[in-house]
């Protein structure tokens, strides 16, 4: 059972008299502002499901008649895939702009880490809401939105999305203690034969695994069994993706294989080491950038009470502020060779982060990020 306080939280979202800007539209305004809204809904509706059909068939439409570069001219088709892939995160990500949702970034300078560095990006996860407004921020970050892998529940795989996700190259993780293992080595697989051949940049990826209002009461139960921070506003992260992530892509050792091929005195001993490696694909992983930062961003709504996409679409709620923090951490920081103490790390993430949420029931958190972006 979760504490008194999230309970409290949880029934906030349910109740009709919400605090201001959670509100429903149909319970504040005028008649005559109700009214208006009843007009706009099937217009945005015919808006939102008619771009998500014309965009589905214009990236195919425009993607299939160069699908012969994919091997003979792989970086021209994975240009133009890739700004595909960009206009239709827009077209979903403005679906909040529109209905008046403005977003509000705030935190660590990311200008120079979605250029050209590899990054792995973490965000807390609380609605359906996340992923568009994601979508929007990530318009911003030049290459990076384009040169992105997201890692997705498979229930998602089949949604236009989805499809285009697929073959864009992101990946759809099976949830369950079952087949974890084997989810975890077919992510290695991926992301060996993914991340470096079509140049991707940043890997994004939610690690609670759930939406909070699922998963808080069992997240809490278990701190509280294991001695762990109890979280009031995120759950406890599960770090066997992130593990994976890094130990495939992430930096790597002086003692690996080829730095000992380098310090061969043979030449000749090297050239023919070189070129069995390429045969075997070993040569690859080890000639290529890896992940060398760690991007923490963290989502927080008007008091604590996401919005999802129902709301994004048909612009349900009173017009309000989410802001988006960022928090950047050097790899060297994320001690991913052990996992007992790359668990201890994230949940010290996730617990500076649960601080940072509490904040904005009183609008503080959202506060600052205006005042940061009247500034820049």
């Amino acid at each position: 059972m979760c504490d008194e306080q999230t309970r409290q939280l949880l029934e906030l979202a349910k109740e009709h008299n919400r605090p201001p800007g959670s509100r429903l539209v149909l319970k504040q305004g005028t008649w005559f502002d109700k009214l208006c809204w009843i007009i706009q809904i099937p217009l945005r509706a015919a808006m939102c499901f008619s771009v998500i059909f014309i965009f589905f068939m214009t990236y195919f439409g425009f993607i299939l008649p160069v699908s012969w570069a994919k091997h003979l001219w792989p970086r021209l088709y994975w240009f133009l895939e890739g700004k595909l892939y960009r206009w239709l995160q827009a077209f979903i990500g403005y679906w909040g702009y529109t209905a008046g949702y403005d977003i509000y970034e705030y935190g660590d300078d990311i200008t120079t880490y979605y250029r050209d560095e590899r990054v792995l990006v973490m965000c807390n996860h609380q609605s359906t809401a996340d992923v568009p407004v994601l979508f929007s921020v990530l318009q911003s970050k030049g290459v990076a939105a384009r040169k992105c892998l997201w890692l997705m529940d498979v229930m998602f795989r089949w949604t236009p999305f989805g499809i285009i996700g697929n073959s864009h190259g992101d990946y759809f993780i099976q949830q369950g203690k079952a087949t974890r293992e084997k989810q975890l080595d077919l992510l290695k697989s991926h992301l060996r034969n993914v991340f470096w051949d079509r140049d991707r940049r940043w890997v994004i990826l939610f690690p609670e695994g759930g939406f909070y209002y699922k998963r808080v009461e069992s997240s809490q139960r278990y701190g509280k069994q294991n001695g762990f921070p109890h979280l009031l506003y995120t759950t406890l992260p599960r770090s066997g993706a992130v593990k994976a992530i890094l130990e495939e892509i992430g930096p790597r050792g002086d003692d690996d294989e080829y730095s000992r091929r380098e310090r061969s005195s043979s030449k000749l001993k090297l050239l023919k080491d070189t070129v069995e490696a390429i045969r075997e694909k070993k040569y690859v992983k080890e000639t290529r950038p890896p992940i060398k930062y760690v991007l923490d961003v963290t989502i927080a709504y008007p008091n604590g009470i996401p919005l999802s996409l129902l709301s994004l679409g048909f612009g349900t709620r009173e017009k309000s502020d989410i802001a988006v923090n960022y928090k950047i951490y050097d790899i060297q920081e994320v001690p991913f060779d052990d996992e007992e103490k790359l668990r201890d790390w994230m949940y010290q993430v996730y617990e500076e982060k649960d601080k940072m949420l509490g904040g904005s029931e009183n609008f503080e958190f959202l506060k600052i990020s205006k005042t940061f972006d009247e500034i820049i």
